[in-house]
C-alpha cells in the first residue's frame, strides 16, 4: 500500500511512474512523499484571503472593532511585508490572475485561472506540475477549502482546478469534487447540481446531467447546509462539503449596486467566515502528516466593489476574529504556518476622520468628487470607532476612490515557520514560497 500510495504520488506530481523495472522512477516516488528532516510531519499552513482589504482597510476594522489605540489579530501577526502583486499583463491583480499566482507561485496574467495563455501551467515554482494544495494533498496532508462566496470563485477553485475562463463554474465544481478535499465550505450550490434539479438555496445549473452533490455523497462526504447544521457536525468527521447558498452567501454585486445601504448583506442562515474557518480548523487541525487550509473572505472584496462601507467593515471584523483563531492555533503548535494576504484593494477604501459632530449626515461626497458614506450610507451620520484610551467614540467616514480593484497598500502577515519569509517586499509568488516552506521544511525549488 505504501508503495502503491508512493506511485500514485509520484505520477500526478510528474516525476515519473513506478514500472517495477524504473529504480529512478521509484526514487522519485518517495521523494514526492518523503517530509522532509527539517519539518515535523505534522507541519500544517494556513492561507487566509481577505480579498480586497488594502491596509485602510484594516484601519477601518480596528477603528470600529477595537479603536484607534487598539490592535487586531492582524496587527498582532509577527511577520509583515509589502506586497506588490503585479501580472504579465497588468500591474493591478485580477481574482483569478492573483489567486493562480498563489497556488502555482509563477507570475499570472489577467485571464488565468491555472493557466497562461490558455495552456496549463507546466511547471509550479517547486517543480510539480500540480497546484501547491495537490502537492500537500500527494504528500499526504489534509486539505481544506472555504470561501464565503461559491467554493468555484478563483480564490479558492484556482487551488484545485484549471479553466479556460473563470466563468466555467460547472467545470470547476467537477475538477474540485475529483481532487476530493477533506472540507469544502462556501456557496455555490447551482454548480453542484443539474439544471432543474431543486436544492437547498435554489435550482442547479449544470448542464451536463451531474449531480455532485450526490457524487460527493458516495464519496463519503457528510453534506451541511446551513450554519446550525455546521455547528451541529461530529468530531472525526472526515470528509465534509458545507454548500450554504446558491451564489455568494452575502448580497452580490449588482444588488448592492443600487441597494439601500441599511439592508442586511449576509444571508442570515450561512455561516460566517470566522465560523467556516473554526469547522475547517476542527476537522483538519488533527491530522497525522499535517494540512493546509485555504480561506477567501470574498465579502470584503464584491462589497468593497459596490462602495457598501457597514458591509466591508462587518466582514473584515470578521476576517480578523478568523486570524485569531488561526494564530492561536499557530501558537499553541508551533509547527502551522500563517499567511494573511489579498491581492488587490478593491474600491479603494480611505478612512477619513469627521470633525461636524456625531449627530450631523456627512457630505455626499468630498471636494474631488469621490463619494462617502456613514455608518449607513451616504448622506448618514458618520461611523464612531470603539472608545480610544480616553474613552472617547471619534467618529469617521469612509471615501471610496473607485468600484473596482486598485494597486497598492496591500500588506502580507503571517506568523510560523513559513512566515518568515515575509519581510520587506514580496511578490504575490512569495505567498507560495512561504506556505510551502511552512509545509515542508524548505524553499521551493524546480
Amino acid at each position: 500500500m505504501r508503495r502503491a500510495a508512493a506511485c500514485a504520488a509520484a505520477t500526478l506530481l510528474g516525476l515519473g511512474g513506478c514500472a517495477a523495472d524504473a529504480p529512478r522512477s521509484q526514487a522519485l516516488a518517495r521523494a514526492a512523499t518523503a517530509v522532509p528532516t527539517a519539518a515535523p510531519a505534522t507541519a500544517s499552513a494556513i492561507f487566509l484571503h481577505p480579498d480586497g482589504m488594502g491596509a485602510n482597510t484594516w484601519t477601518a476594522a480596528r477603528l470600529a472593532s477595537v479603536g484607534p489605540d487598539g490592535r487586531l489579530a492582524w496587527d498582532r501577526l509577527p511577520h509583515v511585508a509589502v506586497y506588490v502583486g503585479p501580472l504579465l499583463d497588468s500591474v493591478t491583480a485580477s481574482s483569478n490572475g492573483g489567486g493562480t499566482s498563489h497556488a502555482w507561485g509563477v507570475r499570472a496574467a489577467s485571464d488565468s485561472f491555472g493557466r497562461v495563455d490558455g495552456q496549463r501551467i507546466p511547471r509550479a515554482r517547486s517543480g510539480a506540475t500540480v497546484p501547491l494544495m495537490v502537492e500537500a494533498k500527494a504528500a499526504g496532508k489534509r486539505i481544506g477549502i472555504v470561501n464565503t462566496a461559491s467554493v468555484t470563485d478563483a480564490g479558492t477553485g484556482v487551488h484545485l482546478a484549471d479553466v479556460a475562463s473563470r466563468r466555467e463554474h460547472a467545470s470547476i465544481a467537477a475538477q474540485m469534487i475529483a481532487a476530493e478535499p477533506d472540507v469544502m465550505l462556501g456557496g455555490g450550490e447551482q454548480w453542484f447540481l443539474p439544471a432543474g434539479i431543486a436544492g437547498r438555496h435554489g435550482p442547479g445549473r449544470r448542464t451536463d446531467d451531474r449531480n455532485l452533490v450526490e457524487e460527493a455523497r458516495a464519496k463519503g462526504y457528510r453534506i451541511v447546509y446551513t450554519a446550525e447544521e455546521l455547528a451541529q457536525v461530529p468530531a472525526g468527521t472526515r470528509r465534509l462539503l458545507g454548500l450554504f447558498a446558491s451564489e455568494d452567501t452575502f448580497a452580490d454585486f449588482e444588488d448592492f449596486a443600487s441597494a439601500d445601504a441599511t439592508a442586511q448583506p449576509f444571508a442570515p442562515g450561512a455561516p460566517r467566515y470566522d465560523a467556516m474557518v473554526a469547522a475547517a480548523l476542527r476537522l483538519l487541525e488533527d491530522a497525522p502528516s499535517g494540512f493546509l487550509l485555504v480561506a477567501e473572505e470574498e465579502a470584503t472584496d464584491n462589497l468593497g466593489g459596490a462602495n457598501h462601507a457597514r458591509g466591508v467593515i462587518d466582514a473584515a471584523v470578521g476576517a480578523d476574529r478568523a486570524i485569531a483563531l488561526a494564530a492561536e492555533l499557530a501558537g499553541r503548535r508551533g509547527d502551522v504556518t500563517v499567511v494573511v494576504a489579498s491581492d488587490s484593494d478593491c474600491g479603494g477604501l480611505q478612512v477619513g476622520g469627521d470633525d461636524q459632530g456625531v449627530d450631523r449626515p456627512v457630505a455626499a461626497r468630498d471636494d474631488n468628487g469621490a463619494p462617502i458614506d456613514g455608518a449607513m450610507g451616504p448622506a448618514s451620520v458618520p461611523f464612531l470607532a470603539a472608545p480610544d484610551r480616553a474613552g472617547r467614540r471619534l467618529p469617521f467616514a469612509i471615501h471610496w476612490a473607485s468600484s473596482g480593484d486598485m494597486s497598492g497598500g496591500l500588506v502580507a502577515r503571517g506568523a510560523g515557520p513559513g512566515a518568515r519569509l515575509l519581510q520587506g517586499t514580496i511578490d504575490s509568488t512569495d505567498v507560495y514560497s512561504a506556505l510551502y516552506l511552512g509545509l515542508f521544511g524548505r524553499e521551493p525549488s524546480p
